[in-house]
């Protein structure tokens, strides 16, 4: 299978929300979904980070989406969302892809790449693996607003 990770093109934004509505749909995220708030997001995602199409022998098959400005810019690659789609999970695409955006912004200079995991992703084993840790400085709080 040939990989590749390129420069997200305006034209295949909806393919992205689609599996982006898809994949973060189920388990463990169980997220409510919509095509118009997926294609809300992608094309934020387009429009103001840097959007990359994942795809195996041309296919579009997922996506990894980085902001390079969100904690410390030109230092911190933040790591907003991936997705890979059901059936290309567990072929080492993601090992790929997550070693390729280690290079790509190692070499403009970037000093770490951060992001979110959710405790229950099956992700946890493979950032694991590629050496992406907890971080010993920073952690993700939370507080319920919704009235009640």
């Amino acid at each position: 299978m040939k990989l590749s990770l390129i420069k997200t093109k305006k034209s295949e934004i909806r393919t992205i929300a689609k599996i982006y509505m898809t994949e973060f749909s189920k388990p463990p995220y169980n997220e409510s979904w919509t095509i118009n708030k997926s294609l809300k997001k992608i094309s934020f995602f387009y429009q103001f980070y840097d959007l990359y199409s994942i795809k195996a022998d041309q296919e579009l098959v997922g996506f990894i989406c980085i902001n390079p400005n969100f904690l410390c810019p030109g230092d911190i690659a933040f790591g907003e969302e991936i997705a890979i789609k059901e059936g290309y999970t567990d072929k080492g695409i993601g090992t790929w892809v997550l070693n390729e955006i280690s290079k790509t912004y190692s070499k403009k200079g970037f000093k770490k790449l951060m992001g979110i995991v959710d405790t229950n992703s099956r992700a946890k084993k493979l950032y694991k693996r590629l050496g992406i840790n907890p971080s010993k400085k920073n952690i993700l709080i939370e507080k319920d607003i919704r009235r009640t």
